[in-house]
């Protein structure tokens, strides 16, 4: 096992508050430093000091395995699936006009393809979802599309049966037409950054926790100014956001508007 230094591990603690603005409390330091080994091996660096430089020094492939290893992207689909009814039904009442929903941090792609499906099944087919996160091996996963059968538990069968194909025991690939809806985008949120169109609404849910008071508030910036006037922010049901830009209300539990 690899001898690594409390301080050191600190240092690239900081590092990643600086870059991704994701915040490690030093009681998590342990389960850090297990897999910081595991990058080390991977990566045949010869220590922690080798690795800060290549961070300091924007190695993409480094950078990759670095937030690959400090972030977790445990999701599965229709996940708090009470957010995409509602969503449904918003789009619903106005379904000429056509609607752009950002999923920040979609991991793998198990929101945004619920969310597709989602729609699709309330006849609802003019929208486009952006799908982005800070890590781009989920990205790359969830162009794939292939998915082991434990994260479509919470989804009736004949749901899968309509949009997945079973390609072996374990695994099921979604189908195209589910993939046209959704473009994906590399992103960090603590950069400052606009797109081209506001959009109508965005779904952070499960991420907001990873960050304290100061990088859950620069999140919220990017986040409000990427939002039409009017548009909702979802946010996980268990996050609950303590203090708000003066543009957001909330307006129910884990939804807040534009103002």
């Amino acid at each position: 096992m690899v001898n690594l230094k409390q301080s050191q591990i600190a240092a690239l603690g900081d590092l990643a508050y600086r870059k991704f603005g994701i915040f490690i409390a030093k009681e998590k330091y342990s389960s850090l430093e297990v897999k910081l080994e595991k990058l080390l091996r991977n990566e045949r660096l010869s220590g922690l000091e080798e690795l800060y430089n290549s961070l300091q020094s924007d190695n993409h492939r480094i950078i990759t395995s670095f937030i690959h290893a400090i972030t977790t992207n445990h999701t599965y689909f229709c996940r708090e699936s009470e957010h995409f009814q509602k969503l449904a039904t918003l789009i619903g009442s106005n379904p000429y006009k056509e609607c752009r929903i950002w999923c920040a941090a979609c991991s793998t792609g198990e929101e945004p393809y619920s969310i597709t499906m989602t729609l699709l099944e309330s006849g609802i087919r003019n929208f486009k979802i952006i799908a982005s996160d800070l890590n781009i091996n989920v990205l790359r996963k969830c162009n794939l599309g292939i998915y082991h059968q434990n994260r479509l538990e919470g989804v009736p069968p004949a749901i899968i049966k309509k949009y997945f194909t079973k390609i072996d025991d374990n695994s099921y690939r979604i189908h195209k037409e589910l993939r046209r809806y959704v473009s994906l985008k590399h992103l960090n949120l603590m950069d400052t950054f606009s797109f081209p169109e506001q959009v109508d609404y965005i779904f952070c849910r499960n991420v907001l926790i990873y960050f304290n008071e100061e990088s859950r508030n620069r999140a919220l910036v990017n986040l409000a100014k990427n939002l039409k006037i009017g548009g909702k922010l979802f946010i996980g049901h268990a996050e609950t956001l303590i203090v708000q830009p003066t543009n957001l209300i909330r307006i129910a539990n884990s939804v807040y508007e534009r103002i």
